[in-house]
């Protein structure tokens, strides 16, 4: 028998094994009834059909012309979380010249925050982004069917400020860096991750590695027959488990190289009779596990992340590492170079938005799943760095999803 035969074995035998030891069998998984999800609460759409925008158009041109600039609103979008608003300037204006008071902008419209958007459309507009009195809830039984059947990878990130649905497919970015302050919907939008996944690809489609310092964010995965080692939950676990995910990348590779012209999994996979799955690599919190233990383990995991965001991708190994903490310890230059698609929830100071994002703006959110995603693929500044509502799942969709 052959090396390459060899490998396939053993690493099919792992997948086999696992979902064994769990009581699942690789061929019981159905995917879920979207029918059975819960409606959005008749509350929620009395709050829609009721809604006012926070500031009126004729208000905001009074309160910009008073730091300089004569406007004109000429429309405005009401998204879940914000409202924005797209303002002519004239001609020749500096923008930089009032950005820098946008709290005081705020603060004269009378509401919690305000972001200025330096172009609207490929326009020389700008937009103004103000923040709702009420915010409408995003409905994942809607926005969970509408999903592209066409992705590898679908992740769910919300609804836009404009209102659309926002999907995108890891295997495209095809690593993802998530920050966020207690209480900014981090966690939250990380399990409608998990929960998407399950609803929709069976385990032989992709299979989940956990890293869980907190212990209970993800203990209701522990029986999922997607789960292919045991949830890590502590920090010598967790190093295990990275390094298990290397070892797993390095011999997927070995793999790879003996099929001839063959450069990424799904070239493998089609030229093989035993297709391997992709696999979902999420770590909850990145900054306990450096900043935890010695400054040796330390380097050990950064310098395996490094690896896996370097290399993974090609045989279908994807990242999403989240922290709380977004600091430049936390949060290095060698870990950004390789993870260029990045999500911010609320962060508490423009030096915490600027090391996740490259720039100001992610201290402005409004918490609770209020983000903003800055997309490598993107083809604009605009979509570029989007702002999004992320859905919260109920747990009734969540008992649903996980039971059938």
């Amino acid at each position: 028998m052959s090396n390459l035969s060899l490998m396939s074995r053993r690493l099919n035998q792992l997948l086999r094994t696992t979902t064994s030891r769990i009581g699942y069998g690789r061929g019981n998984w159905e995917p879920v009834d979207l029918n059975k999800l819960e409606d959005l609460p008749e509350s929620e759409i009395r709050k829609a059909a009721t809604f006012k925008p926070p500031v009126e158009p004729a208000q905001l041109e009074t309160v910009l012309q008073m730091y300089g600039a004569t406007t004109t609103v000429l429309d405005f979008w009401i998204g879940p979380s914000v409202t924005t608003y797209e303002v002519k300037l004239p001609d020749g204006f500096r923008l930089e010249s009032f950005m820098r008071f946008d709290k005081d902008i705020a603060r004269d419209l009378r509401c919690q925050s305000i972001r200025i958007l330096p172009s609207m459309k490929n326009s020389s507009n700008i937009g103004i982004e103000v923040e709702n009195s009420k915010r409408f809830a995003i409905d994942f039984k809607q926005i969970i069917k509408g999903l592209p059947a066409n992705m590898t990878l679908p992740i769910i990130l919300g609804e836009d400020t404009f209102g659309d649905a926002v999907y995108s497919d890891l295997v495209n970015l095809p690593h993802l860096l998530v920050a966020g302050t207690t209480g900014s919907g981090k966690s939250v939008w990380l399990n409608s991750v998990i929960l998407t996944m399950l609803a929709t690809k069976s385990p032989a489609d992709v299979r989940l590695l956990l890293v869980d310092p907190k212990v209970v964010e993800f203990r209701e995965y522990a029986e999922v027959p997607h789960l292919l080692k045991p949830i890590a939950t502590d920090a010598e676990a967790a190093i295990d488990l990275i390094q298990e995910t290397v070892n797993i990348m390095e011999e997927r590779f070995q793999m790879l190289c003996s099929v001839p012209g063959a450069k990424k999994l799904s070239d493998y996979n089609e030229a093989m009779d035993e297709h391997l799955p992709y696999i979902l690599f999420i770590i909850d919190e990145y900054a306990d596990l450096i900043t935890g233990g010695s400054k040796a383990e330390a380097k050990e995991i950064e310098g395996n992340l490094k690896r896996i965001a370097q290399k993974a991708r090609a045989v279908g190994i994807h990242m999403i590492a989240a922290t709380q903490k977004p600091n430049r310890e936390v949060v290095t230059p060698l870990l950004k170079a390789n993870l260029p698609a990045r999500i911010a929830f609320s962060v508490t100071s423009g030096m915490d938005s600027r090391v996740i994002l490259d720039c100001m703006g992610a201290e402005h959110l409004a918490g609770k799943g209020d983000m903003l995603f800055k997309d490598p693929t993107a083809r604009n500044e605009l979509m570029g760095l989007r702002r999004i509502q992320s859905p919260m799942v109920s747990r009734a969709d969540t008992e649903t999803i996980l039971n059938g």
